[in-house]
């Protein structure tokens, strides 16, 4: 079993459902499952577009890093994301983080995930879940990068439970 960050967000339609959504559509791939708190954010990039919630999941898996990336793209997929504008508005965005201690690059996969260590709407989420934690080739644990980054744009809106299913 292979230790896993999945950062979650959504910035059209019902943003919350879109997440809750995700996190369910996950845990046939992860047991195990955490998730931190929900923020809004600013978008980045393209700034003509709604303000995001994002979110992270942390879990362990079976499954190898490809299966588990076209997993969580048939989730975007069913959640109605379609090939759009790079940083574009989008129902669903899922990003394997980090995949244990796995460092890779292919084409369509990058981990641990391109950049996440200078965008503050991926590290809030994930020191929630792991504070301690440095990602392969990180200079430091994950609190220290978002304390560096800050959370100008960035949210608290709900708690862990909001992304929990009712069922």
């Amino acid at each position: 079993m292979t230790d896993v960050l999945i950062g979650l967000g959504s910035n059209l339609g019902d943003r919350l459902l879109n997440l809750r959504t995700a996190v369910d559509g996950l845990r046939p791939v992860l047991r195990q499952v955490e998730v931190s708190d929900v923020y809004e954010t600013t978008p980045v990039g393209v700034l003509d577009q709604p303000p995001f919630l994002n979110a992270a999941v942390r879990g362990v898996t079976s499954v190898g890093p490809q299966r588990l990336f076209f997993w969580a793209k048939s989730l975007e997929y069913s959640a109605g994301r379609r090939p759009g504008a790079r940083l574009g508005p989008r129902q669903l965005d899922l990003d394997i983080i980090a995949f244990g201690d796995l460092e890779a690059a292919t084409t369509r996969l990058r981990i641990p995930h391109t950049a996440f260590a200078e965008r503050g709407f991926v590290l809030a989420p994930l020191a929630d879940l792991a504070p301690d934690l440095t990602l392969p080739g990180a200079a430091a644990p994950l609190r220290v990068l978002a304390a560096r980054v800050g959370r100008a744009g960035i949210e608290r809106a709900n708690p862990p439970d909001s992304l929990m299913s009712s069922r």
